[in-house]
């Protein structure tokens, strides 16, 4: 027995039951396929299933008499959601070094897992984009990749959703042979009569009367498909009848919950930056694993936004020295424009550099990183990580952390630097009593005088926490469960603004300490 539950019991956030008491069993070879109306709980079920704790996070209450799994568990969510980050064969390689026992992944090993469920050759090519691959290539290399790191228990969220008949005849065959020739077993939820009849060996129907599984009265017929078929459509529209409406209705928060979620809001991104730091060793141990997210990361962080940034600081560093020369020279007061430039020298860029280059950093970089993590969560590409037995902290959050962290350092300098070319342009053009503009816009920077050494530890301090706080930020709300396209853009929104709103204030009590009075 590869797989055996007794008395699972699931309550919704609100405390109502969802399944109560259900039962399931798995043989080796063995293939299941579950039936029911929709928001039954079948997707439920199946997250109770292969990671629990991520239903608990969410309110949901698990508890199981006995939950036994001979080997571990993983699952093919719908359309496979395969790591867009990573090509065919680098889906495949990652599953391989993270195995439950690593192996080698070479390009004999990916060409052997592609070849077994009948996909191209030439996928076993590194270049070949995930996103090229039609519905049913992209199940069946899903599957590839989940046998290929050891799971020998599958569970796949409708597997032929948007197939023709023709893919769902051919990946229904190819499911089965494999996980066959494995001595796996899979469990797929599936309103496909077609995919069922040729993928399963027993047929359940989750029951929302008495909210467990029932087995359909319905032998699969390996030689006529077709009447498969039909039984299977009399036994479900049987079922069907005997049913009764339920009422759902929306579970009203209490006001303990309202607060439990409020506080887990605000201390979200002190939680992903403990839970990314404590899996440095972990992460570390597989430098491969740790370049591919880092990559991802400092591509969106730093090269894309670099040069908008540049142009950015370029034309605050000259407008503000714009201002300061018109300002003082106007109204007939009686000052040197080189004097009164050499006494700033590079203070408006250690007051400005941090604040300005963290919120844009924060409106571009933060945010795109946000987008990503969180199309990841909708897409349940996170979803297919854990079922390869990946942790999200140790994959995603700490190569993300570490390469957004050095991203907003490097374009933190490249703003300061823009400032000063910009100043140093002005100064050129308009004060040409100044000899050497560059040492009197950087003379802060690089060897202040005593009185001014605090400012530009400051902006240094300053720098490192807005380096931390906006990726910590940016992975806490863009890795939360997104079970729509309109939470990626509220995740993107809601990081930018807190960022803003604390970047401010940190700017305010850093000159309250400083200056040592309100």
């Amino acid at each position: 027995m590869l797989l055996a539950v007794e008395g699972l019991t699931i309550a919704r956030p609100d405390g109502s039951l969802l399944v109560d008491g259900l039962e399931l069993t798995l043989r080796a070879g063995e293939t299941a396929a579950v039936f029911g109306a929709s928001g039954a709980g079948k997707s439920t079920l199946m997250a109770a299933l292969h990671d629990a704790e991520s239903l608990r996070a969410r309110g949901f209450s698990v508890r199981a008499g006995r939950f036994t799994a001979a080997g571990p568990v993983g699952i093919v969510p719908q359309r496979g959601a395969l790591l867009d980050h990573l090509s065919a064969a680098g889906n495949i390689a990652l599953a391989l070094r993270n195995a439950e026992t690593p192996g080698p992944a070479t390009r004999a090993e990916i060409e052997r897992w592609i070849a077994a469920l009948d996909l191209p050759a030439s996928w076993a090519e590194r270049g070949r984009h995930v996103a090229h691959v039609s519905g049913g290539e992209a199940q069946r290399l899903a599957v590839a990749r989940t046998l290929a790191g050891g799971r020998s228990i599958l569970l796949l969220d409708e597997p032929s959703v948007g197939l023709d008949p023709l893919r769902v005849d051919r990946l229904a065959d190819a499911l089965r042979a494999q996980i066959a020739g494995q001595g796996a077993a899979a469990l797929a939820i599936t309103h496909d009569l077609e995919f069922a009849a040729g993928f399963a060996d027993r047929f359940l129907y989750l029951d929302p009367a008495a909210r467990r599984l029932v087995e359909l009265p319905v032998a699969r017929d390996p030689g006529d498909r077709a009447a498969t078929v039909m039984a299977l459509g009399a036994a479900l529209r049987e079922r069907l009848a005997k049913e009764t409406a339920h009422a759902g209705g929306r579970a009203r928060r209490s006001w303990r919950r309202w607060a439990a979620d409020v506080l887990s809001d605000r201390l979200a991104p002190f939680a992903a930056l403990a839970r990314a730091l404590a899996a440095a060793p972990a992460a570390l141990a597989r430098p491969r694993d740790f370049a591919e997210v880092a990559r991802v990361t400092l591509a969106q962080g730093l090269v894309r936004p670099a040069g908008f940034v540049a142009v950015v600081s370029l034309l605050v560093g000259f407008t503000l020295l714009y201002i300061f020369h018109r300002a003082f020279s106007g109204g007939g007061v009686p000052v040197r424009p080189d004097k009164i430039f050499a006494l700033i020298g590079s203070m408006h860029v250690l007051a400005l550099a941090p604040p300005l280059s963290g919120i844009l950093f924060a409106a571009t970089s933060g945010s795109a990183v946000a987008a990503w993590l969180g199309g990841m969560s909708l897409t349940r590409q996170t979803a297919a990580l854990r079922g390869l037995g990946i942790a999200e902290a140790r994959y995603l959050w700490l190569p993300a952390l570490v390469g957004l962290s050095l991203a907003y350092v490097l374009l933190a300098a490249l703003f300061a630097l823009g400032m000063v070319l910009g100043g140093v342009i002005y100064l050129k053009a308009q004060v040409p009593a100044i000899a050497d503009p560059w040492a009197v816009v950087t003379a802060d920077l690089a060897d202040p005088p005593a009185e001014r050494a605090p400012f530009r530890v400051r902006a240094l301090v300053l720098a490192g926490l807005y380096a931390f706080g906006i990726a910590a930020d940016a992975i806490a709300k863009g890795s939360r469960d997104k079970p729509s396209a309109d939470a990626v853009t509220a995740a993107m929104v809601a990081s930018v603004m807190a960022c803003t709103l604390w970047i401010v204030a940190l700017e305010l009590l850093s000159l309250v300490i400083l200056y040592g009075a309100w």
